[in-house]
């Protein structure tokens, strides 16, 4: 009884495990990322620009001025805690998936020795 429950369990932790480390994967390959540095990278251009201008002008240059982040911090409370939330479960998602496939790689390198082993055996009998 007690052994059904803990193979019931381990089973639902993997499977939200996969759920999670799904998720978590197609967001990351939403292009979310990618939007954010190519954003970053559009504001380098102006910022270069504007140095490029201001030395044709031959105004007074301080670099303070064109390092200046003008993006507004739209998060709270809420986001942070949920991102916090996120990166942890990201986290162990992770190590957990690496550990089920290191342990998977180790079984399957196991069986294949093994019968390779009995196949080698199986060849040196047929041959005698």
């Amino acid at each position: 009884m007690k052994n059904k429950k803990t193979k019931k369990l381990i089973k639902m932790i993997f499977f939200l495990c996969f759920i999670s480390y799904l998720t978590f994967y197609i967001a990351g390959q939403s292009g979310y990322y990618e939007y954010t540095e190519r954003k970053k990278m559009t504001f380098t251009k102006e910022q270069i620009e504007q140095f490029e201008n201001d030395v044709k002008e031959g105004k007074n240059i301080d670099i303070k001025e064109y390092i200046k982040n003008t993006d507004k911090n739209y998060q709270n409370k809420l986001s942070k805690g949920t991102l916090e939330i996120s990166e942890t479960i990201s986290k162990y998602t992770k190590k957990g998936i690496n550990i089920i496939f290191t342990r998977l790689g180790k079984v399957v390198e196991e069986w294949s020795k093994k019968y390779h082993r009995l196949l080698q055996n199986a060849i040196t009998i047929s041959i005698v």
